[in-house]
């Protein structure tokens, strides 16, 4: 099995998770005592958001996940993943100077909705994977149209994600909220819901509502990553 590298910290919540998931599913494939060989690179989400706040061009950001490939590379990562959504508006940055063996979290999910025959879904996470075109462009690559909530639905998704879910904080009532806002893209004839934040599946824990299936990136990009690491 090829060591993995992860990406995690941003949050720490759902590295976690990455970490349960990673190992849940390699012993499911090989059975017995065995576990994932794993490697964490775990950042720092305050200076990230600093970073985030007194630089708008977003390359310290950048630089603080280039720099986190780095260390996985360096310690002999041959499958490296970063365990966020939003952190993958970095991908090109990071395919620019490295030649390692990458599980893009878009391109799981796209397969994920393509193989149960969906075109059109609906999108939640942080305000930079709703609003902007690197996930979207990724979906649409594979003729998956993507559909996002209107403007206070996507404000009240970021700021739950930001000031409760990264916390490890998740009330029934902020779980009712996303759900009308999955009701919203559902009357926007969303046929599916990606939820589109690794700490999302955490509060959501169903794969369906009401019929509509819900796409926990998280568990398609740890299935998607022992699978790269076993072949």
């Amino acid at each position: 099995m090829k060591k993995i590298g992860l990406v995690g910290g941003l949050g720490w919540v759902s590295t976690l998770e990455y970490y349960k998931l990673v190992n849940v599913i390699t012993n499911q494939n090989l059975c017995g005592h065995k576990s994932a060989h794993v490697l964490i690179e775990s950042l720092d989400e305050g200076l990230f958001l600093e970073n985030q706040s007194k630089d708008p061009t977003e390359k310290l950001c950048e630089k603080m996940i280039v720099d986190a490939v780095d260390v996985l590379v360096s310690g002999g990562a041959e499958v490296v993943a970063l365990c966020a959504n939003g952190l993958h508006r970095f991908m090109p940055a990071i395919e620019a100077k490295y030649d390692v063996e990458f599980v893009d979290i878009r391109d799981a999910t796209a397969k994920s909705i393509q193989k149960i025959g969906l075109d059109r879904v609906g999108l939640i996470g942080v305000q930079k994977t709703m609003e902007t075109q690197f996930y979207k462009d990724v979906l649409q690559s594979s003729s998956i149209e993507v559909v996002v909530p209107e403007s206070d639905s996507r404000q009240y998704v970021h700021q739950k994600i930001v000031s409760e879910l990264v916390l490890n904080e998740f009330s029934a009532e902020t779980k009712h909220g996303f759900l009308s806002v999955i009701e919203e893209l559902v009357e926007h004839n969303a046929q599916g819901v990606i939820l589109g934040c690794t700490e999302i599946p955490l509060l959501l824990k169903a794969s369906e509502h009401k019929g509509i299936p819900l796409f926990s990136t998280t568990e398609i990009h740890c299935r998607e990553i022992v699978e790269r690491a076993l072949n």
